[in-house]
């Protein structure tokens, strides 16, 4: 039981993660400014991907950042911080996680994701081993639904959000103003859900995917970038696509906001160590048949 009801919580944090899985920040206190002038930025663009173009270039070449992310979904309120090499096949990401079941970590690398759960829930597996190794490619409908981890482990890499905007973004307004004091161009977008190839977000039930299929779904988004062309900011808006796939929203907003910061710092994020790391099948084993 104690073991059903810790899978349980699992679960149901990492389907929020999923439903989170973009990107993290947050606006100064005083929002955006005007700057009334270039302050050494490049002229917004207009056409989504030139956009995209700039940016990645930017990205690729510091590859790292430190981010935060905060977000309100399904009721609840989600804070996580961390950092992450994007680096394509050499990337890698460790965060920690603020829930309500308490404090979380998650770490991915080479293509794994790591979850250490919360002290108690950890204590309730028995085995001594703080960590679980998420199996996308398990038989278990739980390590089906906890792959969606890996997704939003991956949306914290601002690559991919780029890629999502040059498959399905338009701009629809830009402005140069201020974010935290820093000169940014500041561009609002629409992302057509259709044309995203079902990559955003993770975490939604095979269910809700087909739920969206023939609808007309568009997802409001907002992206800061700095005179480097490097993304600080990233604000998306779930809450038209939570509500097409039939997923309440438990009242207020359902906006994804992701801050990124020191840019081009190295980041070193190693798994953790083999005696430390459990399986799912240790929390809820496959069924029999």
């Amino acid at each position: 039981m104690r073991k059903s009801l810790l899978a349980a919580g699992t679960v149901a944090a990492v389907l929020l993660l999923g439903a989170c899985g973009m990107q993290k920040g947050a606006a100064s206190a005083a929002g955006p400014q005007s700057t009334g002038g270039s302050a050494g930025l490049s002229s917004p663009f207009t056409n989504a991907n030139q956009l995209v173009a700039a940016a990645k270039e930017g990205t690729n070449k510091s590859k790292s950042a430190k981010f935060t992310m905060r977000a309100n979904l399904l009721g609840q309120s989600v804070k996580s911080t961390g950092q992450g090499r994007f680096d394509g096949a050499n990337s890698a990401m460790a965060m920690t996680i603020d829930t309500s079941m308490g404090q979380m970590e998650m770490r991915l690398v080479d293509k794994t994701v790591y979850m250490k759960l919360p002290g108690a829930q950890a204590a309730q597996l028995g085995n001594g081993k703080p960590w679980l190794e998420i199996d996308s490619n398990g038989d278990a409908p739980a390590s089906k639904v906890l792959s969606g981890s890996l997704s939003a482990a991956e949306q914290n890499d601002p690559s991919k959000t780029l890629e999502q905007i040059a498959k399905a973004g338009t701009i629809i307004k830009s402005e140069q103003t201020t974010l935290n004091g820093e000169p940014v161009n500041h561009y609002t977008l629409d992302l057509d859900f259709a044309k995203t190839a079902g990559q955003l977000p993770g975490g939604l039930s095979d269910q809700a995917m087909g739920s969206l299929k023939g609808k007309n779904v568009h997802i409001p988004m907002e992206l800061w970038l700095n005179a480097e062309q490097l993304p600080v900011q990233i604000v998306m808006d779930m809450g038209p696509l939570m509500q097409a796939a039939g997923t309440p929203t438990q009242g207020g907003d359902s906006k994804m906001t992701v801050t990124y910061s020191d840019w081009g710092t190295p980041v070193d994020v190693q798994a953790p160590p083999a005696d430390q790391v459990g399986s799912l099948s240790q929390v809820v084993p496959t069924p029999t048949r």
